[in-house]
């Protein structure tokens, strides 16, 4: 048998318990939050001629339970009049409106400050999407002007694709002392017009140069780009919130003191996030054991999960496994990104404002997946291959809030047959149904991200099998071929 449990996950089931059992995850002086994370583009790249009416409408559909809104400044090129930076040349529209003296990004930030909202910009400190665009859409002026400024300068210099490659080395002087002058001046520019800040060391999550313990003895270069943001936002009256790795593990990777820049009070509060893939747990215990009862922690339910979109049960699913975990509340990255909607669907995030109304089954969860996941990351476990006449297992955590529950279906993907066992007991293959999902889900136009059919294997058993916390599944190949498993998720009524 091939155990694919590593070590971590006995950690994180003793986290789960103990966020479960802390009456500290209902203090009421660590405020609940359900926080919208925009990535700005949607919006600016598709203006009109009456861009107040673009802000209008977006502003107009945010539902009552969303507490906070956090704005995208930019990424490598601003949406914003910036003198320190660039602006996205790909935008005409927003351009054209500056070019004529107006601010559409300002007033975005004006108008969900007078509907109630709390109003934060984030930073992305790193934004390498498409980093040798012949355009230059999306260079960062201080990399157009200093090339080698990147955390990887001989894997770029090779032709290595990955982006985190292009990432701008904070270490370097010309680096900080652009992203100084930047922070400066949206926050001089927008401090009337918003409530907070938040540095997003997660888009994307590489800052130093160096591997390994080399990069976590930089840190400090990462640590006084907090500093001096808090001393900014403290001037003006505004918090200051930080998007780091979903693990005490994985802030060491990547260079950020998030421990160190809570006991000294830099930061009001701290998301803990995993890179565009979501996680339905997180060891913040381990954070909470870290920071003291005082510092809010929320939880960051990604674009997507186990290479699928988000549906309302998957969301709601996160959402219970991370209060489960001891999140103070959620943020959703992303969330606004569906390019393909004539309007945001805010109604799927009814009820994720509390753990109580989130657990409202039918609730989605699924086997993490490897594809976006980064050595900051907690791994992910699919795709595997189930070799020849053996088998397998995977961890299938339940959070205690999503039981009982009166039915429970599991559906596999796997390009041959599997028997399926639940912490050692057989569970019945339905072989007259191969559905593609078990709730109705979003799928791309292109359809890649809808399953194979004929790999499809769903399985019916008495919801009583599950336990809260952890669970195992046992998959094992009888065939004389390895079988290979994309996707598993397990649907809770």
């Amino acid at each position: 048998m091939h155990l694919l449990t590593p070590g971590w996950w006995r950690g994180l089931a003793l986290g789960l318990t103990l966020a479960g059992s802390l009456p500290a995850n209902q203090d009421v002086s660590r405020p609940r939050r359900l926080l919208v994370d925009h990535d700005g583009h949607l919006l600016f790249s598709t203006l009109t001629p009456d861009y107040k009416a673009d802000v209008d409408e977006q502003v107009r559909e945010l539902p009552a339970n969303v507490t906070t809104f956090l704005l995208c400044c930019g990424a490598g090129r601003f949406y914003f009049p910036t003198t320190a930076g660039l602006v996205d040349p790909n935008l005409t529209q927003l351009r054209a409106e500056h070019a004529k003296g107006n601010d559409p990004f300002g007033y975005f930030l004006e108008r969900l400050k007078a509907a109630g909202k709390e109003t934060f910009i984030t930073y992305r400190m790193n934004d390498v999407h498409n980093p040798t665009a012949e355009n230059e859409w999306n260079l960062p002026l201080v990399r157009k002007q200093h090339p080698d400024a990147i955390a990887r300068p001989e894997a770029a210099a090779r032709g290595d694709p990955e982006w985190l490659n292009w990432s701008l080395d904070f270490s370097r002087p010309e680096v900080d002392a652009y992203v100084r002058a930047l922070l400066a001046e949206v926050i001089g520019r927008y401090a009337r017009s918003m409530d907070g800040l938040q540095l997003d060391w997660m888009r994307f999550p590489r800052h130093l140069s160096g591997a390994g313990d080399e990069v976590w003895a930089k840190r400090e270069h990462l640590t006084r780009i907090v500093e001096f943001a808090r001393e900014l936002t403290r001037k003006h009256g505004l918090k200051l919130s930080v998007r780091v790795p979903s693990t005490p593990r994985g802030c060491r990777v990547v260079g950020v003191d998030v421990a160190d820049w809570v006991k000294r009070d830099l930061v009001d509060f701290v998301t803990v996030s995993e890179f565009l893939d979501t996680n339905y747990e997180m060891p913040i215990a381990e954070f909470r054991a870290m920071f003291g009862p005082a510092m809010p922690i929320y939880a960051s339910i990604e674009i997507e999960h186990g290479w699928q979109y988000h549906c309302p049960e998957s969301l709601r699913g996160a959402a219970t496994g991370l209060y489960a975990c001891g999140a103070d509340g959620l943020s959703l990255f992303n969330f606004v990104g569906r390019t393909n909607f004539g309007g945001v669907p805010y109604d799927w995030l009814a009820g994720l404002e509390s753990p109580a109304s989130a657990a409202r089954r039918p609730l989605l969860f699924s086997v993490p997946v490897a594809k976006y996941r980064k050595e900051m990351d907690q791994p992910g476990f699919l795709p595997a291959q189930v070799p020849a006449h053996s088998a397998i297992t995977l961890p299938l955590p339940v959070p205690s809030p999503a039981l009982p529950a009166w039915r429970a279906r599991i559906l596999l993907f796997a390009n041959g047959p599997l028997g399926l066992s639940l912490d050692g007991k057989p569970l019945e293959w339905v072989s007259t149904l191969r559905p593609t999902e078990l709730f109705v889900e979003y799928i791309t136009s292109g359809g890649i991200h809808r399953p194979n059919r004929d790999h499809s294997r769903y399985y019916r058993f008495d919801s009583a099998l599950l336990q809260a916390g952890a669970n195992t599944l046992e998959l094992k190949n009888d065939t004389d071929n390895p079988v290979e498993v994309s996707r598993i998720n397990l649907g809770l009524w």
